[in-house]
């Protein structure tokens, strides 16, 4: 029997902290890694708990869709924190949603979590998918970190994928969405070179 081909999902998260048990992810993007681009999923939540790493939160809240209106030069975290409690979906909502929109956009395939790296924004995800999600996580328990791949893609190990030169100068947000997009164009282009090259 065939191994089940697979599909990747690039997957960006910004957070409030670095370790999901004392912090809350603030928003999930990802984007289906398929030469098109087209297939996204994006929310931003409603915090878990009030703990909070200043320059953390201060990043990962700098681009949410909800503080489009907010006067980032007075950030505060606490009051980010109330207008995500008010504006934010309940992770007990999004997860399950973003587990169909996975499963929708990957049927007949693996779903492969890809992102950059994986050991942060797969830790978050998986946490929230075990704490927020009553079934399987569809990811399993293991993921490709995208810079990793590119590195042996082009055989250096001090390689980054920035490399590519697909990133507009000046365009780093710190948007979920946004992320996940560019990461799935420059994973995508390290899966085409890899195959081109037989690697």
């Amino acid at each position: 029997m065939e191994p089940q081909p697979k599909k990747y999902i690039s997957v960006d998260v910004e957070t409030s902290g670095q370790f999901p048990w004392n912090s809350s992810m603030l928003s999930l993007g990802a984007c289906v890694v398929d030469g098109k681009y087209d297939k996204r999923y994006y929310v931003e939540l409603k915090p878990i708990t009030d703990e909070y790493v200043p320059e953390a939160i201060k990043i990962g809240a700098s681009s949410l869709n909800c503080l489009k209106d907010y006067n980032h030069n007075n950030f505060n975290p606490k009051e980010v924190l109330g207008i995500l409690k008010q504006k934010g979906e309940s992770p007990e909502k999004a997860i399950p949603e973003f587990v169909d929109w996975v499963l929708e956009n990957t049927n007949g395939y693996k779903c492969v979590l890809a992102a950059a790296p994986i050991i942060f924004d797969g830790m978050f995800v998986s946490y929230y998918m075990d704490k927020f999600y009553p079934g399987e996580n569809p990811f399993g328990f293991s993921g490709e970190d995208i810079n990793s791949i590119f590195r042996g893609s082009v055989r250096d190990i001090k390689a980054n994928i920035k490399e590519l030169s697909l990133r507009e100068k000046g365009r780093l947000r710190h948007n979920a969405l946004e992320d996940a997009v560019q990461q799935a164009k420059e994973f995508y282009t390290t899966l085409v070179h890899m195959r081109q090259h037989n690697i």
